[in-house]
């Protein structure tokens, strides 16, 4: 006996259509007005403001602050409306303990399974990034601590790590930025950089781990110094 078939015509409903493209756009640009500290935690978002300033429609704008909300970069907050999210000391500590718990886990898969390919890679944007800390440009910093993560990522064949890093760092985004303009983090950053990328050419699964792990403690250790004392009042 046949099986019936199972009807499918007018199961789903129409997919609406939108600009992704220019809501990704409107978003990026916040993003990063967050990220380099133009857009400070607690500032409010004025969407005629924001309308004007990046020349785009309320609808657009709108679509760009739902993504960014997600991400929990703004929130609503009341008498404020929306606003940049401010983060406190538990979350933010939060976030590097599972920053480090992945970046231990990358570093030991790119070791036991990078090719010489994916290590001489690593290398030259290793190299990068320390011209980047040269250049006191906090975004052209950010951009190359993103592609050296990326490289790592591809290396060791998790991908999926360098999607969850972004947006662990999307958190403590206003911290990292603040942190990163000092010079002796940027020194300090760069021999860890320097270190990890030894005990990689080594294939030294454990001193990459090492390695790794005293780089995200650094760092959280110089972002937490950025927090106010009371970061948990309210405004």
């Amino acid at each position: 006996m046949a099986e019936p078939q199972a009807q499918t015509s007018g199961v789903l409903t129409p997919v609406a259509l939108e600009n992704a493209p220019l809501r990704r756009r409107v978003a990026a640009a916040i993003r990063d007005a967050i990220e380099v500290g133009k857009l400070p935690p607690g500032a409010r978002l004025v969407e005629k403001d924001l309308c004007t300033d990046l020349n785009v429609s309320r609808t657009s704008l709108r679509e760009a602050l739902r993504e960014l909300e997600a991400e929990g970069l703004v929130t609503h907050q009341a008498h404020k409306g929306l606003v940049v999210s401010r983060i406190t000391r538990a979350e933010a500590e939060n976030v590097y303990r599972v920053r480090a718990a992945l970046e231990a886990l990358i570093v030991e898969q790119f070791a036991q399974g990078a090719n010489a390919e994916a290590l001489a890679d690593l290398k030259a944007r290793a190299e990068t990034l320390r011209r980047a800390y040269s250049s006191n440009d906090l975004r052209t910093i950010l951009n190359a601590k993103k592609d050296f993560y990326d490289g790592l990522c591809t290396g060791a064949g998790n991908p999926l790590v360098l999607d969850l890093l972004t947006r662990l760092n999307s958190q403590v985004t206003q911290l990292r930025g603040r942190s990163l303009m000092t010079e002796a983090r940027r020194t300090s950053s760069i021999a860890e950089i320097d270190a990890l990328i030894r005990a990689l050419a080594k294939r030294d699964a454990a001193g990459a781990r090492k390695a790794v792990l005293r780089h995200v403690e650094n760092a959280a250790k110089a972002a937490m110094a950025t927090l106010p004392a009371c970061d948990d009042a309210a405004d």
